[in-house]
């Protein structure tokens, strides 16, 4: 890059401006996102190879488990912490952004120890009790529940006070480099196995809890007291909205997570191992994007509630611009070379089974880019039921789909299915942002 374009950049990033305030923070979080990016993706890699294809297909499909079970204490509370956190913040309500989190938290152990009885029962029952069996090693992820949910509730917490860099610190730099760390000591060890590589998970989500609870203290520190005149009003406020974002972000998780798990059903460990690598392929492609909707979320709440169409309109086109300058470099070599790609970084067993998921997954998220970020903009606004609908159509299109296509193609016909619901999804996305918000969402 020239030192003109150097300084451009530093003149854009400089300011109170719209463009000034998504490139300093797309600049913070995408600073972190490369730090993560590799060490997810080196983890990946070391499980993948020490593994192999049939007990890494044992690893993900668990972990795809937990990720499902996890969904109203973890992805749904890290929402709606964040909506509720930024328009308190803007009202200048800090007493009950503390008692936001206090709610959040008591509710996020409440749900994990449920979770953790009913599910743990029958993990216990039917559990053989062996290194690659499916219910021992979920009996073990069970553990990671409560701190999955914290963690989510301090990155939503920090995420509506604009402080986005330190709410994913710990998630996208603590956590995978301790996976890493992990795996590869008990893969020199010898001892690396299924349930192995997922103890290094909880280690990873365990000291990510640490940090990242010492960092929310530094940044907004919880008072002993706190004044809550209208207390129980926004408790019952705030259980009545956690259920519509349970049953969103339950139906975006499944989105993303149905075809391992179907997979998982009615297929192979090794179509299982070849869907997950195709899916870190994907999340490369619309990790531009991923960054993106985390740091436009805190906006779209406070230009919404001020009524600035114009302005709201704006934040949608640049942001999902500046998600496909980068997607583009990203995608375009997988879609042409996948194969020897895969065949380089995983081994020549997954660029055999992979490739072919690979490719169809990367050029669904190219499509997912191009669309924007029309989920977060409807979510954001107050208006997750739009999104709801959207979600619910692509994951029925996605779960029937799969049931005509993973028996007789395995991984390529769940990627072919996901790749439907993923277009689906933004389609009737847009029409409702459209309609509800009066813009056009994605690049145009």
């Amino acid at each position: 890059m020239s030192r003109g374009r150097v300084k451009r950049l530093v003149a854009m990033g400089q300011g109170s401006g719209l463009r000034a305030q998504l490139l300093r923070g797309g600049m913070g979080v995408g600073a972190m996102k490369l730090l993560s990016v590799p060490l997810t993706f080196l983890a990946s890699i070391l499980l993948a190879r020490g593994l192999g294809p049939e007990g890494f297909g044992q690893y993900a499909f668990v972990i795809a488990l937990i990720t499902t079970l996890s969904i109203p204490l973890a992805p749904a509370m890290m929402q709606l912490t964040t909506r509720e956190t930024a328009a308190l913040h803007q009202s200048g309500q800090e007493d009950l952004i503390r008692a936001l989190l206090r709610w959040a938290n008591r509710h996020v152990l409440i749900g994990s120890v449920l979770a953790i009885m009913v599910v743990g029962s029958v993990a216990v029952w039917m559990a053989d009790w062996r290194a690659d069996d499916r219910w021992t090693m979920l009996l073990a992820g069970l553990t990671a529940l409560p701190l999955l949910g914290f963690n989510a509730v301090r990155s939503g917490i920090l995420a509506g006070l604009r402080r986005v860099v330190q709410g994913q610190f710990a998630e996208l730099f603590v956590r995978p480099l301790t996976l890493l760390l992990v795996a590869a000591s008990l893969l020199l060890a010898g001892a690396l196995n299924p349930l192995t590589a997922l103890l290094a998970f909880l280690a990873g989500v365990t000291l990510a809890f640490v940090v990242g609870s010492v960092l929310l203290r530094r940044t907004f520190a919880e008072s002993e007291e706190v004044t809550l005149p209208d207390g129980p009003v926004k408790n019952r406020q705030w259980l009545r909205a956690w259920v519509p974002f349970t049953l969103l972000v339950m139906a975006s998780t499944l989105n993303a997570q149905v075809g391992i798990l179907l997979l998982g059903w009615m297929s192979t460990d090794e179509q299982v191992a070849a869907m997950q690598v195709a899916e870190r392929g994907g999340m490369l492609v619309v990790l531009s994007l991923t960054v993106v909707n985390l740091v436009i979320g805190p906006h779209i709440t406070r230009i919404h509630r001020s009524g600035d169409r114009a302005r709201l309109q704006a934040i949608s086109r640049h942001s999902a611009r500046m998600a496909l300058v980068v997607a583009l470099p990203i995608a375009l070599p997988l879609i042409f070379f996948g194969k020897s790609i895969l065949n380089v970084i995983f081994g020549a067993e997954y660029a055999e089974i992979a490739t072919w998921p690979l490719v169809i997954l990367a050029i669904s998220q190219l499509v997912n880019v191009v669309f924007g970020s029309v989920g977060r903009l409807l979510v954001m606004s107050g208006y997750e039921a739009h999104s709801l609908l959207g979600q619910l159509v692509a994951l029925l299109v996605v779960v029937v789909c799969s049931f005509f296509l993973i028996p007789a193609y395995g991984a390529t016909g769940a990627s072919v299915a996901i790749g439907f619901g993923i277009l689906i999804w933004n389609v009737v996305l847009s029409f409702k942002v459209y309609y509800v918000l009066g813009i056009r969402p994605g690049v145009v």
